[in-house]
């Protein structure tokens, strides 16, 4: 029986858009150990008879160097359970696993799932991490890439020398997130921003809008969910919370109902490898409104399932929110139909884990 190891930075990202994947590789008689921190999500994979490694990481340390320390981790676990292949996710389970991965001539596979944004980093730091990105990649026996901008930068850095696939990033399941009725009117219309609130991920800009549109819309509600990744924006929260332009919901394990009483999502992203939030309420009839990056405008079609506007301009994001507002209701409803007919031809997850499926089965199969 081979044994597959899968790397990830949280149970939830395992349950949310893996779980197909590792279903169909218990029942393909394949061994699985999933390498993650513990959450409440890995009983679940257990009981389906996964078997379980804890691992400690750091997600928003940017210290390289004393990240590195994974390796030996890494390193470790691969020597004690010696897997014929290893699945690894995120940048920087990827690099270091990868890295790892290599040095125990172990085969692997890389999803990095969205480039690290550089554009503040010194030109030493931006050094380092091209050279992390070589060095954990270049052995790889594929590369999984979610969209051109990442396959372009990874290809150059890698000089075109590794294997690799075009994949939707990782698809969604459009059966559990079926189409929804659209809100029967626009007495009060709901906006949604799911992400960590931290700065990449464009809360400023979100909480921006916010303030403006409700000044001009009393009948708008912008609601946040995700967890803090930056504690320095609790008390700007709590501001506009007293002041009613934001309400908070939370960290949900279920969105589905969050995204049904929606009538759109704002994804003001900076970087994306490929958006999930975006992928997920446009399966549910919900229209997108989004960053104009790769990962983000691959799912959208500006101005017929969606809008998309440059990165970090509020005036432009602002200017947006206001055009999808004054659309009649049945233009609103039929962008977000048409919507959901997108996510079914071009990502369902049936597609993503095929053609891992499909590799797995190649890469074991190589001398």
């Amino acid at each position: 029986m081979a044994i597959i190891m899968m790397i990830s930075p949280k149970d939830n990202n395992f349950y949310n858009f893996r779980r197909e994947l590792i279903e169909k590789l218990i029942k393909n008689k394949y061994e699985v150990y999933l390498v993650c921190p513990y959450g409440k999500k890995m009983d679940c994979f257990i009981e389906m008879g996964c078997k379980f490694i804890n691992l400690t990481i750091d997600r928003r340390g940017t210290n390289p160097l004393k990240d590195l320390q994974q390796i030996r981790f890494y390193v470790d676990i691969l020597k004690k359970y010696k897997p014929d292949l290893v699945l690894t996710y995120t940048t920087k389970c990827s690099i270091y696993g990868g890295i790892a991965c290599g040095l125990t001539k172990t085969k692997y596979i890389v999803n990095n799932a969205g480039l690290i944004d550089t554009s503040t980093y010194p030109w030493w730091l931006k050094f380092i991490l091209d050279t992390l990105y070589r060095l954990g990649f270049r052995k790889a026996s594929c590369m999984m890439y979610q969209n051109s901008q990442e396959r372009d930068y990874m290809n150059r850095i890698l000089r075109n020398k590794v294997n690799y696939h075009d994949i939707p990033g990782s698809g969604v399941n459009v059966a559990e997130f079926s189409y929804q009725q659209y809100p029967e009117d626009d007495s009060s219309i709901t906006f949604n921003f799911v992400a960590r609130i931290v700065k990449i991920k464009g809360i400023d800009e979100f909480l921006e809008c916010a303030k403006r549109i409700h000044s001009e819309y009393s009948n708008t509600r912008f609601i946040i969910y995700g967890d803090y990744d930056d504690d320095k924006y609790k008390v700007k929260l709590d501001e506009y919370i007293k002041c009613g332009y934001i309400e908070y919901g939370g960290v949900l394990l279920d969105m589905k109902s969050a995204i049904a009483s929606a009538h759109a999502v704002i994804h003001p992203s900076y970087y994306e490898g490929m958006t999930n939030v975006v992928l997920e309420h446009s399966a549910m009839g919900r229209v997108c409104i989004g960053s104009d990056i790769p990962g983000v405008n691959d799912a959208i079609e500006n101005g017929v399932t969606g809008y998309t506007f440059p990165r970090k301009d509020v005036g432009a994001l602002v200017e947006t929110v206001r055009t999808f507002i004054e659309l009649p209701h049945e233009r609103k409803e039929t962008m977000g139909r048409t919507a959901r007919e997108k996510v079914e031809r071009e990502f369902d997850r049936s597609i993503v884990t095929n053609v891992y499926l499909e590799e797995i089965e190649k890469v074991l199969m190589e001398d």
